[in-house]
Order: structure tokens, then C-alpha cells, then sequence
């Protein structure tokens, strides 16, 4: 039997959730929270197609007043259901980033120290398999720092990607994760990109990535912050497609209400695993690593998490993965020239 099976009860019957909330705005419509959930997704699809689309043609493609994409909007972000568009870096030639996974005698001295340090970009205090989670945009030698015991994994950091999640509930997601399960088959070794090109930025067009690291900000006023061109503007966003990932994350709960869940995943069908857990109803998050693949996926019931690790196994039953390791993601930050976001 399989351990899915095995970590199923009895189906039950769910009626409709018809938990009736307050309009946003204070006015006195009300509506299901189901059918709000259902907008705030239309809108979230709408940003993952196109980023930087104005509330007008959310409007118009959602059916949604401009009043109520704005409200909505600003209830997304205000309760993190939505999170980005975030841009983030792709390899180049001469342009790398390297992912650390280590251990620290005492992880939360580690994370307060690597807050602004040099040439990191992002770090993680966890739960696992590792502690400590460092990306740096240079190679660095963490074995020097106080109460450094061991590195879990060290490589060179490809591709990042969200994918577009679907509005859709946990029981249904797993039923079609275990539909595409079922019928794979490990006959060979999935091929995957790892071609580089060159990154042609100079100082100007740094500034702007790091200003515009969250996209969905009014041009001008930023332009005349960091001093930098409307042209230079123009011509760095097309170039942003050869150069980085957009990232849009949806949290039907609220993106800080889930557990962080991180796994190291050993495998040769990194597709395969990827398109699982994007069938998941809170955005899971993946970064490409040299002959491994991380996984960040979100859930928030103890079934949920049950659900979850009885998946993993069975995925390296039907050789999916060759193995594994894991963590829980207790605190992260992005660190930007100054600017910190929680992602």
C-alpha cells in the first residue's frame, strides 16, 4: 500500500466555506470568503502573466471594478497573499551566485551577524538537515566565522523560478499530484539548461535592479532618486527577460501564516519534481542548484505536512529522487543595497 493511502482518513464531506466578511473599505456589501479568494487570484494571475500591468486592464480582463482591483490590491499585499513580482538574478558568464547550506553551533548569532554582510544576498536561519542558509554573490569562506561546524552543501546558484499556482484546495492538489506521480516513468535523465550568457550592466543598470528589485513601483519618483535616466530605464527592463526570473508567489492565507518547508532534492528529473509541487494552492518556490534542486513549499496543517513527506517518499519509491535532505525555514531576509525585504 502506499503511503499516501496510509496517510489518508476516510474522506469526508466539506460544506462550502460561507464565512461572510466585511467588504473591504468599511462598505456594507459582504461576500464569501470563497468568491473573494477567487478574485484575489484572478487578479494574482493577472501580475504573474504581466508584472507591470495598470489596475485599468486588471479591470477589464477580471470584470472587477478599477475601485475593487485597487482595494483588493492593497488587502493582497497588506496580508501577504500576494508576494512580488520580485526580480532575481540568472547566472551569466561573468555573473554568479552561490548557495551555502551549513551548520552553525548557534544558528541565531549567525543570523544576526550575516545581516549586511559582504556580498550576501539572501540568508535563512532553519530547522534540519542545516541551520543556516547563505546566497552570496561571491565565493566565501564561512569556515571562518564563530561557531562554524560544517557545510551540507555548497554550488553555484542557476535559475530561479515561482510557478502559476491554481486556485485550488489541498485535497484536490494532491489528488493530481499523485495522477502525474503515478504515471512517470524514470526512463532517462531529464535534460536541463545550464547555457550562460554574458551580462552586459554598468553601474546605472545595478542601481536599477536594486530599485526596482520589487517591480511594481512608479518609475519617475525612483528615477530621480537613484538619478538615473527614463532611456536607461526602458532599455534595462528589456533586457531583464535574458537576465533574471520574475517571482509572484500566491498565499491564500496569508503568506506568513504557512509553514516554510525546504528540501535538497538528489535528481536527474528535475522537470518532473518541479511540475509536482507546482500543483500545490500556496506558491512553491525553486532554485536550481548544479546537480541538485531546492524546493521552498508552504503548507499550514498538520495533514498538510503529513501529506507532504508521505509524497517525498513515494516520489523516491517510483525513483523520481534518488534522496533527499530537509528543513524548516524559521526566519529569511533578502539584503539589498540597505533595503530589507522579508521574503
Amino acid at each position: 500500500m502506499k503511503s499516501w493511502d496510509l496517510c489518508q482518513k476516510k474522506k469526508k464531506v466539506v460544506t462550502q466555506n460561507k464565512e461572510i466578511l466585511p467588504d473591504i473599505g468599511g462598505n456594507m456589501g459582504k461576500i464569501t470568503q470563497d468568491r473573494r479568494l477567487k478574485h484575489y487570484h484572478k487578479i494574482f494571475e493577472q501580475i504573474y502573466e504581466s508584472p507591470l500591468i495598470p489596475l485599468h486592464d486588471i479591470s477589464i480582463n477580471t470584470g472587477l471594478s478599477r475601485n475593487t482591483v485597487s482595494k483588493y490590491l492593497k488587502d493582497m499585499y497588506a496580508r501577504d497573499i500576494i508576494q512580488g513580482p520580485y526580480i532575481r538574478m540568472k547566472p551569466a558568464l561573468n555573473y554568479r551566485e552561490y548557495v551555502y547550506l551549513m551548520n552553525f553551533t548557534d544558528p541565531w548569532i549567525a543570523f544576526r551577524g550575516l545581516e549586511g554582510f559582504p556580498h550576501v544576498v539572501y540568508h535563512a536561519m532553519t530547522f534540519g538537515d542545516w541551520n543556516t542558509m547563505v546566497v552570496s554573490n561571491r565565493l566565501l569562506d564561512f569556515s571562518q566565522l564563530v561557531g562554524f561546524e560544517s557545510v551540507v552543501h555548497q554550488g553555484v546558484r542557476y535559475c530561479s523560478h515561482t510557478p502559476k499556482t491554481g486556485h485550488i484546495s489541498w485535497n484536490e492538489s494532491f489528488e493530481k499530484v499523485y495522477e502525474q506521480l503515478t504515471q512517470f516513468t524514470p526512463v532517462r535523465e531529464e535534460y536541463k539548461n545550464r547555457r550562460l550568457t554574458a551580462l552586459n550592466w554598468g553601474e546605472d543598470e545595478w542601481k536599477l535592479y536594486h530599485a526596482f528589485n520589487f517591480m511594481r513601483k512608479k518609475a519617475t519618483p525612483v528615477l530621480r532618486k537613484i538619478n538615473v535616466r527614463y532611456e536607461t530605464y526602458v532599455k534595462w527592463m528589456k533586457s531583464l527577460e535574458t537576465n533574471c526570473t520574475v517571482n509572484t508567489g500566491f498565499y491564500p492565507q496569508g503568506y506568513k501564516t504557512y509553514a516554510c518547508y525546504c528540501f535538497l532534492f538528489f535528481t536527474d528529473h528535475e522537470e518532473s519534481v518541479k511540475s509536482l509541487f507546482s500543483l500545490f494552492p500556496a506558491t512553491s518556490f525553486f532554485i536550481e542548484l548544479d546537480k541538485q534542486l531546492l524546493v521552498f513549499t508552504h503548507v499550514k496543517s498538520s495533514k498538510e505536512k503529513r501529506n507532504l513527506f508521505c509524497l517525498v517518499y513515494d516520489m523516491k519509491t517510483k525513483r523520481m529522487i534518488k534522496g533527499f535532505k530537509h528543513t524548516v525555514v524559521l526566519f529569511h531576509s533578502q539584503y539589498l543595497r540597505g533595503e530589507l525585504l522579508n521574503i
